[in-house]
């Protein structure tokens, strides 16, 4: 009796199967889905270039395929404009998305880690250095940036009075926001960083002075690591490996050794944790030992925190690999 092919084999699927599958999974992000993501359900490169010379696909952007005749709408674009450069919608997009207060889907705006960068002249692109999976969400099948890191990034590209609209709405909608927004606001402070000064005034009117500082997480950690005498550290190093790029909050290159900022803020959904783990992994293979420690561990804890410090930067500096990791670089 001859062998058969396992029934979950990409090899039985008929033709007009696999077009149903990849049309399924379009019609979720608004008819558009990514390059990478159609390999992944099975197709093949030369079946989906068949398709868009038979026009049943188009490609309105790089790594990105659209079903031919499903509705071209604002959120369609959102998506695209997501998917092509491997970035998440942002901004005024993401607090359109979210329905805050304030702002309507007109803006097609998208965040990429620094060094991604696509130029577009159909959408704008802005870069940053720190994105973590606590930064990370999805609203109707378009990656987005979470609540918290929307209304963050918003005073960078909006008036104050419509910030303030979103992030009142927001708050209002789900207990803990604002804490969470002070929370992040501090892990992300740094100099330079536009829109920072208008969110602390902010943040500092609704929680009050006394309850509200604005030291950020990386000042805070670069004072706790020279009192305790460790070399003076990278501040955002970046790491890149092919079509990776992280950048590490504190690093020492010489020993592959780093420390970056734990959030405690909540992940909601699977793409968050995703992210993270994702980057972890990556780091992991590369080499790099990354600590991570809590803002309340480097500005509340500091002397426990700073002695374990020490430790680990004497132990990742004595070992056999990072000893020989020195001399390549060197």
């Amino acid at each position: 009796m001859a062998a058969h092919a396992p029934p979950n084999s990409w090899s039985t699927i008929p033709f007009v199967d696999l077009w149903s599958l990849l049309a399924q999974h379009a019609a979720h992000r608004h008819g558009a889905i990514g390059r990478r993501s159609a390999l992944e359900l099975g197709l093949s490169e030369s079946t989906l270039t068949s398709w868009v010379d038979q026009g049943r696909l188009l490609r309105p952007a790089a790594n990105v395929l659209v079903i031919a005749g499903s509705a071209v709408t604002w959120r369609q674009r959102a998506s695209v404009a997501a998917l092509s450069g491997g970035g998440f919608a942002s901004h005024r997009t993401a607090a359109a998305l979210w329905a805050l207060d304030g702002f309507e889907p007109r803006q097609i705006e998208v965040l990429t880690l620094h060094g991604l960068r696509r130029r577009r002249s159909a959408w704008v692109v802005h870069e940053t250095r720190n994105l973590r999976g606590v930064d990370l969400d999805e609203v109707d099948g378009i990656p987005c940036t979470s609540v918290v890191r929307t209304v963050l990034d918003l005073p960078a590209v909006a008036h104050p009075f419509r910030v303030a609209q979103a992030l009142d709405c927001a708050c209002r909608r789900r207990p803990g926001t604002l804490e969470a927004v002070a929370q992040r606001h501090r892990e992300l402070k740094r100099q330079g960083r536009r829109g920072s000064r208008v969110m602390a005034e902010m943040l500092a009117e609704r929680l009050g002075t006394g309850r509200f500082t604005d030291s950020g997480f990386e000042a805070s950690a670069v004072r706790l690591v020279r009192r305790f005498g460790l070399p003076e550290p990278v501040l955002q190093h970046c790491v890149r490996d092919g079509d990776f790029v992280a950048f590490l909050d504190l690093a020492w290159p010489a020993i592959r050794w780093a420390v970056e900022c734990d959030s405690l803020a909540h992940h909601f959904g699977k793409r968050a944790h995703e992210w993270d783990r994702l980057r972890r992994r990556r780091l992991k293979r590369l080499g790099w030992d990354v600590v991570e420690v809590t803002y309340d561990q480097v500005t509340k804890q500091a002397g426990t925190t700073g002695r374990e410090l020490r430790d680990l930067y004497d132990l990742a500096a004595h070992t056999p690999g990072t000893r020989r990791i020195r001399r390549q670089i060197a």
